[in-house]
């Protein structure tokens, strides 16, 4: 029977057992979709990354990732735990930065070393794509709280850089705290705005993403939770670096901190215990032209052989 070595890493962790979970397998070119996608599903994490190959050509690597539910053309935390397990087994060699071909194009990964292991990761994401806003009011139903939970300044709005997100700007940190969602309103509020998966080319549901400017940390810059609709199911993500990428891209876009260029930090994943921290630099390059980095650690936790069936 055919297997697969396979590594489990926690993303924007500054300690084992934080962050966001992932499972890397190599050697996964001769898998079909079907059994990447059964794969994903049993492991259970929010998503898990196959390298296609252990031979990269000029230090890129082919990547696919799949959540629970389907492939995604783009992920972040996968990006980076998968750059870090193939730098510590299959380079076993600092580099300092190597790339991923993922569906939505080539991420590039920067990496710096401390005792010969990788202490910090950063992805550069594509240029961001933004949709019209949706009104404050639909937000405010679907969450049952007042409208003035929403920030009256900074638009609700959906942005891409390879996966979407519906950017959603709170006041408060008790607000976000108290944020509940019910999988079958929350399905209604997709459709009617066209966020749902059978109504988009891309075939994704938009996931939400809720940032507040008052924080559990005091050298953290925002807080924010990730909460999206998998298998009829309201789900939340403990870091989510494709997100940061659009949250920053909004940021700069609106401006949000009356600047052109930023580096900040963001928590995320303490309401279910698995306390991240993201690391956002970026800045506009000129019309429509933005630089977007984002980056964190990441903890090695297990390894094992997966048996494919």
């Amino acid at each position: 029977m055919q297997t697969l070595p396979f590594y489990i890493v926690d993303v924007f962790a500054s300690a084992p057992y934080k962050g966001n979970q992932l499972a890397v397998f190599l050697q996964a070119g001769n898998l079909t979709t079907a059994q990447m996608q059964a794969i994903a599903q049993e492991i259970g994490f929010a998503e898990s990354s196959f390298i296609l190959s252990d031979e990269p050509i000029a230090d890129e690597f082919d990547t696919r990732i799949f959540t629970v539910e389907y492939e995604v053309p783009f992920a972040g935390h996968p990006t980076l735990g998968t750059a870090y397990v193939i730098q510590q087994f299959i380079l076993q060699k600092a580099v300092p930065d190597l790339r991923l071909n993922v569906k939505v194009g080539q991420i590039p990964v920067s990496l710096s070393y401390q005792e010969n292991k990788p202490d910090f990761l950063m992805m550069r994401q594509i240029n961001p794509t933004f949709s019209n806003p949706i009104p404050k009011e639909s937000i405010a139903d679907l969450l049952e709280l007042p409208i003035e939970v929403v920030h009256p300044h900074f638009p609700v709005q959906e942005v891409s850089t390879g996966l979407p997100f519906l950017i959603i700007p709170l006041q408060r940190l008790s607000d976000m705290q108290r944020l509940q969602l019910q999988p079958d309103k929350l399905q209604s509020f997709l459709q009617e705005h066209g966020l749902y998966k059978t109504q988009r080319a891309d075939g994704l549901s938009v996931a939400l993403y809720f940032f507040c400017p008052e924080t559990y940390s005091p050298d953290r810059q925002l807080n924010a939770r990730m909460l999206a609709l998998e298998n009829g199911q309201v789900i939340e993500d403990a870091a989510t670096g494709s997100a940061n990428g659009c949250l920053l891209a909004y940021l700069l876009k609106h401006p949000y901190f009356g600047k052109e260029s930023l580096d900040l930090l963001v928590e995320q994943g303490y309401e279910i215990g698995r306390n991240a921290t993201i690391k956002l630099q970026g800045q506009v390059q000129g019309e429509n032209q933005y630089e977007l980095n984002v980056g964190g650690q990441v903890q090695l936790i297990a390894k094992g052989e997966w048996y494919v069936q």
